[in-house]
């Protein structure tokens, strides 16, 4: 059996199409060089077959192909460096976050450029060696108390910037990442809808899967999650994809956050604190809900406090995600380090509140305590003496001997007004002149003391005097910020190497397209000559062949 006299041009003709397309690919490739987000496309082809053979095929007749068959245009990408990009963009994250948030909280306790509380506390030790040698029947102890204002207003300074910035950190997080996560969803969920229905017309929408990519990395970066593919029969012999997001939580299960054209949505709400001894809390839920359905597929807790196990115990904090911006700024607003009862939590804003709030109230109670009434029988000497910093604590009023913090601690008004002051002697009925209990006081600012976690336990945070105190309070936030960073820099890298990998597949090169213009530009040439020598061939059996 001869082939049909055209099959030939059928088949040179498609050759030139496919040359012609592959070229329009590479085209495309080329333009889109240096845009963000692109992926090299390429021309998926296969030889177009022959059929099926029939009774009058002998063995003496050869069965070639009828050309080639365009099947689509694909993008070139590897799902793996996916997977491996989004779970690193969650470690990313994560560290980001934290170390933006430990940057905040250094603007605070830092004093490289200048020493403020630590100047003031060597300035309330001057002041009071300079009363402790004086001498006379009634010290003038208004020096010492300015001084001692002085350092009140730090305290007072100091907890209104980490209470700024705490308050910054969680208006962000409120209203900027919440929206931000849920407007993902959004915008994957209508990408899938449009992205089906090209599908469906035959239109691969490359580039809008693109613009899906990008959100899906986005996303990673804010929470774990774990994207799967599925197709979805239309028809007995078409199928289309159907994309699903899962959010992996530290329980091992996993939650929908998108199913094609459904989608979730995260909220957030912070609750103040009942008292001081408290620190506040931000909630963070998920709910998603299938449209088709009233029964709830997902309504987890993002993070979750529940009461401590005994009177006075922290409450205890978890949080259900393990990576991402939401793990990195949530772990800093609601994790207090050892004050939460576990020093395998991280020291976020309420370790360093906490800290702060335990040198205020060491330091003014140590005060206090040294400076109670005398109990002599000369006349006078009783009123000698008294409360030096009383707490003005609105959530505790009738408490004014503490327990103090940064914010709530003030310098006594009946110490300005005369009522109360500086008791000079231990036993004011010695008839001496010597100023013993203000070197006491001296001695106070300088002797090494426990700094508890708490005054009933035997839980140690740290050992020395209170500038040494604050010290290490400066101390552990450089150790804590240089750990994020270093932490954060191998993050980076490795997710660098990883784009790298990624580029190298997905991305367009120059050199490499072409040498693709080359080829298909001689691909459609040989092509064309191909039909050109048909034509030649056809021209002969028509016109110079039979009978002269």
């Amino acid at each position: 059996m001869l082939r049909a006299t055209f099959a030939g041009f059928s088949v040179a003709r498609g050759a030139m199409n496919a040359s012609m397309k592959a070229l329009d690919v590479t085209g495309q490739n080329i333009s889109n060089v240096y845009t963000p987000g692109y992926t090299r496309q390429r021309l998926d082809q296969s030889s177009f077959g022959s059929g099926y053979g029939n009774f009058a095929t002998t063995d003496y007749v050869t069965q070639i192909g009828n050309g080639v068959l365009i099947k689509k245009v694909s993008q070139v990408r590897d799902p793996y460096l996916d997977i491996q990009y989004r779970n690193k963009m969650t470690d990313v994250g994560a560290s980001d976050a934290k170390a933006s948030v430990l940057e905040e909280i250094e603007s605070v306790f830092d004093e490289t450029m200048k020493s403020a509380l630590k100047d003031a506390l060597s300035d309330l030790e001057s002041k009071l060696l300079d009363l402790a040698n004086s001498t006379g029947a009634e010290l003038d102890d208004s020096i010492v108390r300015a001084s001692m204002q002085s350092l009140v207003n730090l305290f007072h300074s100091n907890a209104a910037s980490l209470a700024n910035k705490r308050e910054q950190v969680t208006d962000d997080f409120n209203k900027n990442s919440i929206d931000k996560i849920n407007s993902l969803l959004k915008d994957i969920s209508e990408l899938n809808r449009t992205i089906k229905s090209c599908d469906i017309l035959g239109h691969p929408a490359l580039e809008l899967r693109d613009q899906r990519n990008d959100l899906i990395d986005e996303l990673s970066s804010y929470v774990p999650i774990q994207v799967n593919y599925t197709d979805e029969k239309v028809s007995s012999s078409e199928t289309v994809e159907n994309l699903e997001i899962q959010l992996l939580t530290t329980d091992g299960k996993k939650h929908t956050l998108v199913d094609h054209n459904k989608y979730g949505k995260f909220t957030s709400t912070t609750t103040k604190p009942a008292n001081s001894a408290e620190t506040e809390f931000t909630e963070v839920k998920y709910e998603y809900s299938d449209p088709d359905n009233t029964a709830k597929d997902a309504n987890i807790n993002i993070t979750e406090k529940t009461p401590g196990a005994a009177a006075g115990d922290p409450d205890i904090r978890k949080l259900n995600i393990n990576g991402g911006t939401f793990t990195g700024t949530l772990n800093m607003l609601n994790s207090s380090g050892v004050f939460d009862g576990d020093a395998t939590t991280e020291k976020g804003f309420g370790y360093y509140e906490h800290s702060f709030d335990l040198l205020v109230n060491t330091f003014a109670q140590t005060l206090n305590d040294l400076n109670q009434p005398g109990t002599g029988s000369v006349t006078g000497n009783q009123g000698v003496g008294g409360p030096l910093f009383v707490a003005t604590d609105p959530a505790n009023p009738n408490n004014p001997n503490g327990p103090f913090t940064a914010a709530n601690i003030k310098v006594n008004d009946d110490w300005i007004k005369g009522i109360v002051k500086l008791k000079p002697k231990i036993d004011p009925d010695s008839g001496t002149t010597q100023n013993d209990n203000i070197n006491k006081m001296i001695a106070a600012l300088n002797d090494k003391r426990d700094f508890k976690i708490d005054p009933n336990k035997t839980d140690v945070l740290f050992n020395g005097n209170f500038y040494n105190y604050y010290v290490n309070i400066e101390s552990t936030l450089g150790i804590d910020q240089q750990s994020t960073e270093n932490q954060l820099q191998n993050h980076i890298t490795v997710i660098n190497t990883i784009a790298q990998n990624k580029d190298q597949v997905s991305g367009v090169s120059l050199d490499e397209e072409g040498v693709n213009l080359m080829q298909y530009q001689q691909s459609y040439t040989a092509a064309a000559r191909l039909m050109t020598t048909l034509d030649d061939v056809l021209n002969t059996l028509i016109n110079n062949t039979g009978l002269r």
